[in-house]
């Protein structure tokens, strides 16, 4: 029996007190709480049938890193890596690598949060990735693409994976 192992942590973050609208804009307070509702390991299963396995641990220190996984048939399979955190200068925000396409992304800087909510965009607002709790523990993943003109989004729903046997 193959067992797999993924972990996938994601750095925490909270808005302050909103600041009157005369007042000059400030960015988001991270202080590693409003994201625990993250942590766990989980399942989403594909239209095709596919299991994609995620692992949220964390936040440690502001910092949160992770994987997925997801087979494509019998032989392959291909994982992302997930991280949200200070980037070199300072900003909060989301990067991703895929082994699948070869290619890394940034997202940054964090778009909002809100309770149950972490939502990244890039800079050039095509695309834009939130996070979002689920109920019974799980969590929802959305991307929307801006193409054409045209916003194309997938969505992602992880269920609490059961324990290994």
């Amino acid at each position: 029996m193959t067992s797999r192992l993924l972990l996938v942590a994601f750095a925490a973050a909270s808005l302050g007190a909103s600041a009157p609208e005369h007042a000059t804009a400030q960015a988001p307070k991270l202080d590693g709480s409003s994201l625990t509702w993250m942590a766990g390991a989980r399942v989403h299963t594909t239209e095709t049938g596919a299991k994609v396995y995620e692992a949220f641990l964390g936040p440690a220190n502001g910092m949160v890193t992770g994987t997925a996984t997801v087979a494509i048939g019998k032989e392959r399979a291909y994982q992302e890596f997930h991280r949200i955190g200070p980037n070199a200068s300072g900003v909060y925000g989301l990067a991703v690598a895929s082994t699948r396409s070869g290619f890394t992304w940034n997202f940054t800087p964090l778009k909002a949060i809100e309770a149950g909510k972490v939502t990244f965009q890039s800079e050039d607002g095509a695309l834009t990735i939130s996070y979002f709790k689920e109920p019974q523990g799980g969590v929802g993943s959305r991307v929307d693409r801006v193409v054409d003109g045209k916003t194309i989004t997938q969505e992602w729903h992880f269920k609490a994976a059961p324990a290994p046997n």
